[in-house]
């Protein structure tokens, strides 16, 4: 019985990028091309720039020969997970250039047009020539061919008298030799385009470069206050309410960076109020601004007009806002604290390194609320714990827990942290979100771990950042 193929996913892949650790997809097989780096004739700087990515396509442009694909699979370790869907090419003995277009020429047909013309040229220019012999007409092109006045005046008077073999070889010889010049000039032509083959050892291939949807701009406008209706309200939690905004038109993206938050604004009483929240919604939405806000009674804009608004009712919202801009390889491990309405910021990155393929960082969330009934987008953070489990852990920590509650029960507290999150100098962050007595506590607790203080302002560079 045939050993079963393991499968890796695309994140399993994405961790592999390195010049010590190098892995890619080639048609939904996975390859571990470490020791090949220093052999591969384009140079390891190619092999290095697709590493942990799926590069069939520059594999494809490559124009490999056989023995390529003998080559690799010695380094073949298994199949990308879901590969089985997709058309792949066979691992190895697969011919190396790419099927042409139904209505584009291939290189083969251009070679033998160009040989065929020059035959037909040759052939039909030695029955003129021998037609022309006997008419006079050429009896200049001796001089031309061989510019030799000596032999100017013998060659003429022998040209009148050529048999159909002399002009033959005389014709061939001439449109043989225009010929080769022109296919020579054709086959130049023909391979003036930049393919894998002709590049130079240790020259990067072009890649193109794909836009990344989250960090796009759109709808919102950073100094003016636009509004947008409210199209759904739903009741996830007590006085928690899901607020769905529809934007202009269906295609539209909100345009927030992740990571950072949006203000609204409203006239309460004859008072302008205004206060900033983070949407769990991104670009990837679109068509729709999502809000999860909590609404205390005694809130001029939560409780006095957000938990009022009726289906139908415009909103005024401006943006974006905030210090984060959450890019892919900001660090390599994440601790996250949040509590209460504070988890939208903490779930906004979660969902965005979740949900990206390439992105290997790795998450420890502490989520702490009052009762069980309190905690917000559970369903979504279980989800993506469960499919990401690489990516994402998350503990859920309450006050007051019920007898069946699994999870920590109690406050926040310096040995909590210090076993849930990573360790200080392993290249990682920790985030804060939450009640002000919650933060204050834990800045402390942190510093005593050996984070860095800090500051009044949170900067992207800060170890401790601060939503």
């Amino acid at each position: 019985m045939a050993a079963e193929i393991p499968e890796f996913t695309a994140k399993d892949v994405a961790i592999h990028n390195s010049t010590e650790d190098a892995w890619m997809v080639i048609h939904g097989q996975v390859y571990n091309v470490t020791k090949y780096l220093n052999d591969h004739p384009g140079g390891a700087e190619v092999l290095i720039d697709t590493a942990g990515t799926d590069a069939s396509e520059a594999f494809d442009n490559a124009g490999h020969s056989e023995d390529a694909f003998e080559i690799m699979a010695e380094y073949r370790i298994g199949k990308l997970k879901g590969a089985g869907n997709r058309k792949t090419a066979k691992p190895v003995k697969v011919a190396a250039s790419a099927a042409p277009k139904p209505k584009e020429p291939s290189k083969a047909r251009g070679i033998t047009t160009t040989i065929g013309a020059t035959a037909a040229v040759a052939a039909l220019g030695a029955a003129g020539f021998y037609y022309a012999s006997g008419t006079g007409a050429f009896t200049a092109l001796p001089n031309l061919i061989f510019l030799n006045p000596a032999l100017s005046k013998n060659t003429v008077s022998r040209t009148r008298g050529l048999g159909f073999f002399e002009g033959f070889l005389l014709a061939s010889a001439v449109f043989g030799i225009a010929g080769g010049v022109v296919s020579q000039k054709i086959m130049k032509l023909l391979h003036a385009h930049p393919s894998f083959m002709n590049y130079p050892p240790h020259i990067k291939i072009p890649k193109a470069a794909k836009p990344n949807i989250l960090l796009q701009g759109g709808w919102l406008h950073s100094s003016t206050y636009q509004t947008l209706p409210l199209v759904k309200k739903e009741l996830v939690a007590p006085n928690t309410y899901r607020l769905v905004f529809e934007l202009p038109n269906p295609q539209a993206v909100l345009g927030l960076p992740i990571g950072q938050h949006i203000a609204i604004a409203a006239d309460i009483n004859g008072k302008s109020v205004s206060r900033s929240y983070t949407p769990v919604s991104n670009n990837a939405d679109k068509g729709v601004l999502e809000l999860v806000i909590k609404c205390y009674p005694q809130g001029l804009l939560t409780g006095g007009y957000l938990e009022k608004l009726q289906i139908g009712d415009e909103v005024k919202f401006r943006g974006p806002k905030g210090a984060m801009r959450y890019k892919r390889g900001l660090c390599k491990n994440i601790g996250m604290l949040a509590g209460g309405s504070g988890i939208t910021p903490m779930y906004q990155l979660i969902r965005a390194i979740c949900e990206d393929d390439q992105d290997t960082t790795k998450i420890s969330l502490i989520y702490a609320n009052r009762s069980e009934k309190d905690i917000l987008l559970r369903q979504e953070l279980d989800a993506f714990a469960r499919r990401y489990p690489k990516n994402l852990q998350v503990y859920y920590l309450l006050d007051s827990a019920p007898k069946s509650w699994t999870g920590g029960v109690g406050y926040v507290t310096k040995e909590l942290m210090a076993e849930r999150f990573p360790p200080v100098g392993v290249d990682s962050k920790v985030m804060i979100c939450g009640p002000p007595g919650m933060v204050n506590a834990a800045k402390k607790s942190l510093v005593e771990l050996g984070y860095k203080k800090p500051g009044s302002m949170s900067k992207m560079s800060d170890e401790v950042f601060l939503f």
